[in-house]
């Protein structure tokens, strides 16, 4: 049986930021999740409405939460963080039952 976590993140971008310019500042958060305990993988989508969706997969909710913590004291993340716009987000983990790849 699986026991990871999927964390999804929906939201969408402040008026003024680029696709281009997000999609630079998030690069800089996978150094982040590289470092990070229990981090597995992570996909990044954007629907044709502009909601953008974070798929982060980690090997337990602990190490999900721990992640998501200490992200907002990355510096590095700043860029990222200012470019969501706040009121758009929801967050939500998920124990994942079923993986195809």
């Amino acid at each position: 049986m699986l026991k990871s976590v999927v964390e999804v993140v929906t939201f969408k971008l402040v008026e003024n930021v680029s696709e281009g310019q997000f999609l630079e500042s998030a690069h800089a958060v996978n150094s982040f999740l590289d470092k990070s305990d229990g981090f597995v993988r992570r996909h990044l989508s954007v629907a044709e409405d502009g909601v953008w969706t974070d798929h982060i997969e980690w090997q337990s909710m602990e190490q999900a939460k721990s992640a998501s913590e200490k992200l907002m004291q990355f510096e590095a993340a700043g860029p990222f963080m200012a470019a969501i716009e706040g009121n758009s987000v929801a967050m939500g983990h998920n124990n994942l039952k079923l993986s195809h790849t």
